[in-house]
């Protein structure tokens, strides 16, 4: 588990989840990317649409914290970290590490038949996320964001830093780009292949 990340690494790992989710929708036809290993399995498509909405609702409270607290001082070369015990807890049972299988909040949770889902914009609103974070990076004469704090949208009670906000956010995505890179190994998976980027 990551707990600390230089903007620079951030920016590596946010240009990997783009190029990796691209590649999925890139290889795999539409049954493949529908395709479910379980009825109570999300599928490749899950993942990626999951993944966009949970960023989407998180960057509204952590832009709008940004904007309260105004001009800073701080250089964008700080190196962001968690926030003490309980929010390096919480960014490990998000991340690829964590064993624990929580049940994804109602408003982040992915359209329950996959195929209904438009992959195109599901992959581009999570791209335009992860440029969101970028520009949250790299804004000059910032606040520090492992000081300001704002509330979390799924859990109302807790309050992360921007920094572990962002750190959650990536190592989220990393969580389900391996769970979707897992669904394509399975045995029973579609042996179709794609001619192209699915509709």
């Amino acid at each position: 588990m990551l707990v600390a990340r230089t903007r620079e690494e951030l920016t590596a790992d946010l240009d990997q989840l783009d190029a990796s989710y691209g590649t999925l929708l890139q290889n795999c036809s539409s049954e493949q990317l529908n395709w479910r290993p379980a009825a109570d399995a999300w599928s490749v498509a899950q993942c990626i649409q999951h993944v966009a909405r949970v960023n989407s609702v998180y960057l509204v409270p952590i832009k709008a914290t940004i904007t309260k607290a105004g001009a800073g001082s701080t250089p964008n070369q700080q190196v962001l970290r968690t926030a003490g015990w309980f929010s390096a807890y919480f960014l490990k049972s998000v991340s690829p590490e964590g064993k624990a299988k929580l049940p994804a909040p109602r408003v982040a949770r992915p359209a329950a038949e996959p195929s209904t889902i438009n992959l195109q914009e599901a992959l581009r609103t999570l791209q335009n996320t992860h440029q969101e974070i970028r520009e949250i990076l790299t804004q000059p004469n910032q606040p520090d964001l492992n000081r300001i704090r704002f509330r979390n949208p799924f859990i109302p009670v807790l309050r992360f830093t921007v920094g572990t906000g962002i750190l959650i956010m990536a190592a989220h995505g990393r969580r389900h780009l391996l769970q979707a890179q897992r669904i394509c190994q399975r045995d029973s998976f579609p042996a179709t292949q794609s001619i192209g980027r699915p509709a």
